[in-house]
């Protein structure tokens, strides 16, 4: 079955996802993912499923962010954040943890099945556009630090070292200037 894999802080691409001779491709999806799949069509609507680790936030590292679309706005969910208000156009909804892989769905039969030229683009520019590489890690960071980011990570992403070099500015800041060679003495000249 032809789907996409969106690798955690990498560019998605399109892989061959292998079925057992019962037709079923649970064994290979579970393989990609990590773990037991759990299923989340929020972003595409019906027609193409994304299948995320179902233990993603306490096993596997951030991957992307989810922004609201308009769809979701219209829908009336709510927001991942506070779940008291529905989420607004462009605000962060929640974050994917882990490696992710996107296929097709028929909603008739209820199956999985190939994604189509047209998705394979459309999931492709969602991951490297909207939800770039590295927009789970510095939302994730984000909320860690009680901060939220003013704008979604865009097509550059976010590398670990930019965000590492952030935080070390925050602390450097927060300490005072103290470095290991030359702590800061107390009042009394300690």
């Amino acid at each position: 079955m032809k789907g996409m894999l969106i690798p955690t802080d990498g560019t998605p691409h399109a892989i061959d996802i292998q079925q057992d001779e019962n037709g079923s491709a649970l064994h290979d999806l579970q393989q990609l993912v990590g773990g037991y799949i759990e299923p989340f069509d929020v972003i595409f609507g019906e027609n193409i499923c994304l299948y995320v680790n179902e233990e993603g936030l306490g096993n596997c590292p951030p991957n992307r962010a989810v922004y609201a679309t308009r769809n979701m706005v219209e829908e009336g969910y709510l927001s991942q954040m506070d779940y008291t208000s529905v989420v607004q156009e462009g605000e962060l909804y929640t974050i994917l943890w882990g490696d992710i892989v996107a296929v097709g769905f028929d909603p008739e039969t209820g199956m999985d099945r190939d994604l189509t030229d047209a998705e394979i683009a459309q999931v492709g520019d969602y991951f490297t556009k909207v939800s770039a590489p590295g927009s789970g890690l510095a939302e994730a960071l984000a909320i860690q630090q009680g901060r939220r980011r003013e704008e979604p990570v865009q097509e550059h992403g976010v590398s670990l070292k930019d965000e590492a070099d952030a935080s070390r500015d925050a602390s450097d800041a927060l300490g005072g200037g103290q470095t290991p060679d030359k702590p800061q003495r107390g009042m009394d000249g300690r």
